[in-house]
């Protein structure tokens, strides 16, 4: 086994992992870990690709993945304080109540 395959076999346990906790959503903390856990294996991917074929194309996709995922989580943890501070939590069922009434 090499290092490519070792580095797949660690992008796919980051998918699984970064699902699990998406398709749970029983924190909102939770919820974003995940999504950065799915961030994270698509820069392995990206890193990995890129070294097999000797190309500067992964890191560049690597740096964007990044900076993307800086983006995302500022705003989104800003997001996340002032509704912990409005609701007394980060559950995403004290939230249910947002969507206008209806119950399902």
């Amino acid at each position: 086994m090499n290092l490519a395959d070792i580095a797949l076999v660690i992008a796919f346990a980051l998918v699984l992992a970064g699902l699990a906790l998406v398709l749970l959503r029983r924190s909102l903390i939770f919820f974003l870990l995940g999504v950065e856990l799915l961030f994270s294996a698509a820069m392995v991917i990206a890193l990995v690709g890129g070294a097999v074929w000797q190309r500067v194309d992964g890191q560049i996709l690597a740096l964007f993945l990044m900076a993307m995922s800086g983006a995302a989580l500022a705003p989104t943890l800003a997001l996340l304080l002032r509704v912990r501070k409005a609701f007394g939590g980060s559950s995403v069922d004290t939230l249910r109540h947002l969507r206008g009434g209806r119950d399902g």
